[in-house]
């Protein structure tokens, strides 16, 4: 076997392996819907509505970063886990910034594969909310 053709297998393997573990080492997210706050602090339907609605990214469960278009903490000075979820509790990790924040709460306790998200970009895409699993 060429090093090449070896090195495409190593690939592969591990990415089958992460495949079947997914579930237990990320949530893959769709977004439903994005919303602003008003001047009187009400929810209004944001501007990024239509380039944000059905963006996915993927959020690690061991360190909260997130990957994908929309809410990416690529460019965060750090991100952490502050509640890994659990039958009764929320998954709640936040990125920091140059100067802002983001927050996501996926609802772990929810039965059923489908757990709802809350994210809050301080600067941002302001609040977005859709569906993990």
């Amino acid at each position: 076997m060429g090093k090449l053709q070896y090195i495409v297998l190593i690939h592969c393997l591990f990415s089958l392996a992460s495949i079947s573990k997914a579930g237990d080492l990320s949530y893959d997210c769709v977004i439903k819907h994005v919303y602003d706050v008003d001047d009187m602090g009400n929810l209004e339907a944001s501007g990024w509505q239509k380039e944000f609605k059905s963006n996915k990214f993927t959020v690690s469960r061991k360190t909260g970063n997130i990957s994908g278009q929309t809410l990416t903490t690529v460019l965060a000075k750090n991100t952490r886990v502050i509640n890994k979820g659990s039958k009764e509790n929320s998954f709640k990790a936040v990125g920091e910034f140059e100067g802002q924040f983001q927050l996501i709460e996926i609802q772990e306790f929810k039965k059923g594969i489908k757990k709802p998200f809350v994210a809050s970009s301080m600067g941002g895409a302001g609040i977005v909310t859709g569906i993990c699993e």
